[in-house]
């Protein structure tokens, strides 16, 4: 597909159907799922134009290159509240669009962001890796999305003790996880391949494998974190308020080879 299109174009849904060889289902369920801006409606008939041939054309690019459609959800409505598009387009092939650039922060401008991380609680965070001095008044957070997330979480009640219990189980965890993943990749892939004629696919396999890691885990730690929280729904307080909302943010589709979309009620 091209990687531009002309944004005077007017097109009705089916027009664009055949623009993009999708089916018309499909761009209707993109809508329903907020991957696909709704038309510009001329009285009853929606029109479309080429942000949306645009839009289509990346959701494709994401999916070859492993992206579930949560995935690219989330990642176009990182976009449009504001996030680089650089890594999402692809532009740097090397980083994945999951992976997250560090962030520099001055020691105001951290506590700003947690105003509970005294003295012996930036200790531990910088113990367990959530954060790392960087010169004399300056940290990094590797992952600005695990700061936003436990400063959501304090502002709620929760403790920042508590939270860091948890960041640290989740470092552990994944550390675990990765040197598995290393000891496969080292003992079975790149030493027995790397002497030979294959020896030169092997960068380029690490490099597609990097953001297919990051959105499997994601997806699959997002699907377990639902069970869970299904689980509590059906005996903590206000469950059902709290059954609807994770209805609401499930992805209630699946894909097909051919890119068609069903709801995972249609599928037998």
């Amino acid at each position: 597909m091209a990687a531009t299109a002309d944004t005077d174009e007017r097109l009705t849904i089916d027009d664009l159907a055949r623009r993009v060889q999708l089916p018309v289902r499909t761009i209707r369920e993109y809508h329903t799922m907020r991957l696909l801006p709704p038309p510009e409606r001329r009285g009853r008939l929606g029109v479309y134009d080429g942000r949306h041939i645009q839009r289509l054309q990346l959701i494709a690019r994401l999916q070859r290159r492993g992206y579930s459609l949560a995935g690219i959800r989330d990642l176009l409505g990182a976009w449009e509240s504001g996030t680089d598009l650089t890594t999402l387009l692809g532009v740097d092939e090397s980083q994945a669009a999951l992976d997250e650039t560090p962030l520099r922060l001055t020691r105001a401008e951290l506590l700003q962001r947690l105003p509970a991380l005294d003295p012996a609680a930036l200790s531990r965070a910088r113990q367990i890796g959530f954060v790392r001095s960087y010169g004399e008044d300056h940290f990094v957070v590797r992952s600005p999305a695990l700061l936003g997330l436990v400063a959501d979480w304090v502002r709620f009640g929760v403790p920042l003790d508590q939270a860091l219990d948890v960041i640290e189980v989740l470092a552990g965890d994944l550390d675990r996880l990765a040197r598995q993943l290393a000891d496969l990749i080292v003992e079975r892939i790149w030493e027995p391949i790397s002497a030979t004629s294959r020896a030169a696919d092997l960068p380029d396999l690490l490099r597609r494998g990097r953001p297919l890691v990051l959105q499997g885990a994601a997806t699959t730690l997002a699907d377990h974190l639902g069970a869970a929280l299904e689980e509590h729904a059906d005996t903590t307080a206000d469950g059902g308020r709290l059954r609807a909302a994770l209805d609401d943010i499930r992805v209630g589709v699946v894909t097909d080879s051919a890119g068609t979309i069903h709801r995972r009620g249609d599928v037998r």
